[in-house]
């Protein structure tokens, strides 16, 4: 499989047409949503692969009862990774701003969130300072969706949960 790394956290990403790593903690399961016919959803109960570490995600749905979230893994490239991923996909290379984002398909996986998860936005902060990071609960988050974030997001993920959740500024 060949890999590229994040460029905060250094941990691998698979390239395009590369499988997801298909490790897990024991006894960690989650509800997942995968396409199904007539372009709804099913919701089904699987192992979710997805290691421990920070990955872009972005984030479909928050359910702060259930203290779950709902998001679409990413991949995140700069500088020549970037160019070289963007050129491969046939996008603009170098592409703007020096970062690419690719989403090689859309399977949607739902994670717990811990209750001491630390929660912040960047585009909600303020029109002078975007890029500030501004702390909010899982309820608050849950009101920014669907139609108001496109930003996409980093969860840490530990031993199956949710433990951490920042927003990505995107200029």
């Amino acid at each position: 499989m060949r890999l590229s790394r994040c460029w905060r956290c250094s941990s691998p990403w698979p390239l395009a047409g590369a499988a997801a790593p298909t490790s897990r903690p024991p006894g960690a399961a989650a509800t997942t949503g995968a396409p199904a016919g007539g372009g709804g959803t099913r919701a089904t109960t699987e192992q979710v692969v997805l290691e421990d570490g920070r990955h872009l995600v972005l984030i479909k749905t928050v359910d702060p009862g259930q203290r779950t979230v709902t998001f679409d893994l990413l991949q995140w490239f700069e500088g020549e990774a970037a160019a070289k991923a963007a050129a491969e996909d046939g996008e603009e290379s170098p592409p703007p701003n020096d970062y690419y984002i690719r989403n090689v398909n859309p399977r949607l996986r739902t994670l717990p969130v811990a209750a001491d998860a630390p929660i912040t936005v960047s585009s909600l902060a303020s029109s002078a300072n975007p890029t500030k990071d501004t702390p909010v609960t899982l309820a608050q988050l849950a009101g920014y969706f669907p139609t108001n974030v496109a930003d996409p997001f980093w969860i840490t993920v530990e031993r199956g949960q949710v433990t951490g959740i920042a927003q990505q500024h995107l200029p």
